[in-house]
C-alpha cells in the first residue's frame, strides 16, 4: 500500500506562484544541461488539426529525484460547452523509491511553468535595459508570459499586445492595466503589426498560428524574441527568413527542430542543429548567449516535461508539509 496525493487546481494554486516557477524551470534547463534530467520522445496525435489535439509528455529529473508524464488535451469547440479548452493530468514518481507521489491537475502547471520559461528565456537572452514588450496573442499564455515578465524584466516599462482577434487585444489590456498599474498598456491592431514590431525590445509569440505572421524586416537589431506558440508539427508563428537570420536558443534542440519554430527553417535547409544552442548550457556558462547589445536572439520553447515535473514536485511537497490535498491510499 502507498499512499497518492491529489492536487486540483485551486489547491496548486494556494502552493506555488510564478516566482517559485521561475526557480524551478531554471533548475530542470540546468539539470537537463548536465544530462542529470532527460525528456522520452514526446507523442503527439491531432484527432481532427486546429479543433482536437493531444499530447503525451514524459521525463525524469534524476537530479531532482522525480520522474513522470503529463496527459493534455485540447478542444477548441469546449468553451461553447462550458468546458475548458485544455486539460490534463500530471503524474509525478519518485525516483528513489520508485512510488507515485502524486497526480495534478496539468491545467495550471503548464499555464505557469510555460510563462516561467518566458521569464528564464528573456532573462537570461534578453538586453538587460528592455523597456518595451510586444505580446503577439491575447489568450490565457499571453497571461502567462506577462506573469513571467513582469517578475524578471525589471526594466519593462511599456506592453503591446496584438491578436488575430483586435477585440481580444483590446480586452487583454483592460483587464491587465489593473493588475500591472505601473506599466504602459497599449492594443495594437494586427494590420499594423508591421507598424509595431521595430518599436519592441522583446518580442513574445504565443498563439496557435499555423502561418508566419512575424517577419524578417519588421524586427530592429538588439530585439529578443520568446516564441513560445509552435510546440507541435505545422504550428508557425515567425517566417523561415527570420529564424535563419538570428542567433538560435532552445530548451531542447531536438524537440525544436522536430515540432518547435525551428521546425520550417529546418525543412528548408537553411539551419541545422548546428546553429541551436540550448538554454541550460547558456545557464551553466558552458557556452554564451547574447555577445552583443546589436544581436537578435530567438528563444524557441517547445515545452518539456522536466518543467511540468519540477513545478509539480515542488507543489507536492509543499502540499506535504501543508498538509493540502486528497491522500488515498492504494
Amino acid at each position: 500500500m502507498y499512499p497518492l496525493r491529489l492536487l486540483d487546481r485551486s489547491q496548486f494554486e494556494t502552493l506555488v506562484g510564478m516566482a517559485e516557477a521561475i526557480d524551478g524551470v531554471d533548475r530542470a534547463y540546468r539539470l537537463f544541461s548536465r544530462n542529470e534530467a532527460g525528456v522520452f520522445p514526446v507523442i503527439v496525435h491531432q484527432f481532427e488539426p486546429g479543433k482536437r489535439e493531444m499530447d503525451l509528455k514524459a521525463g525524469h529529473l534524476a537530479g531532482a529525484g522525480v520522474y513522470g508524464m503529463k496527459m493534455l488535451g485540447w478542444c477548441a469547440e469546449n468553451p461553447a460547452r462550458d468546458l475548458p479548452p485544455l486539460a490534463g493530468l500530471i503524474v509525478v514518481m519518485d525516483v528513489d523509491t520508485q512510488q507515485p507521489l502524486g497526480i495534478l491537475d496539468g491545467t495550471p502547471v503548464t499555464f505557469l511553468r510555460t510563462g516561467a520559461a518566458g521569464a528564464v528565456g528573456a532573462k537570461t537572452f534578453a538586453r538587460k535595459d528592455c523597456r518595451t514588450v510586444l505580446i503577439v496573442g491575447a489568450g490565457n499564455q499571453g497571461r502567462a508570459q506577462l506573469w513571467g515578465l513582469s517578475l524578471s524584466m525589471p526594466a519593462l516599462e511599456s506592453v503591446l499586445v496584438c491578436d488575430i482577434v483586435d477585440e481580444h487585444a483590446t480586452r487583454f489590456v483592460s483587464e491587465q492595466q489593473a493588475r500591472y498599474p505601473a506599466f504602459k498598456f497599449r492594443a495594437v491592431p494586427f494590420k499594423e503589426l508591421c507598424e509595431e514590431a521595430p518599436s519592441a525590445d522583446l518580442i513574445v509569440t504565443c498563439t496557435r498560428s499555423r502561418e508566419a505572421f512575424l517577419k524578417k524586416e519588421w524586427v530592429s537589431p538588439g530585439t529578443h524574441i520568446n516564441a513560445i506558440g509552435a510546440d507541435m508539427p505545422g504550428k508557425q508563428e515567425l517566417e523561415p527568413a527570420l529564424v535563419a537570420s538570428v542567433k538560435i536558443f532552445a530548451d531542447s534542440a531536438a524537440q525544436v527542430v522536430a515540432k518547435g519554430e525551428c521546425q520550417h527553417a529546418a525543412k528548408l535547409g537553411l539551419i541545422s542543429l548546428e546553429h541551436i544552442t540550448e538554454i541550460g548550457a547558456v545557464l551553466e556558462g558552458a557556452k554564451p548567449g547574447r555577445t552583443d547589445s546589436s544581436d537578435v536572439t530567438l528563444f524557441d520553447a517547445t515545452g518539456m516535461a522536466i518543467q511540468d515535473l519540477v513545478v509539480g514536485a515542488i507543489a507536492l511537497k509543499k502540499a506535504e508539509e501543508l498538509n493540502v490535498g486528497t491522500v488515498v491510499n492504494f
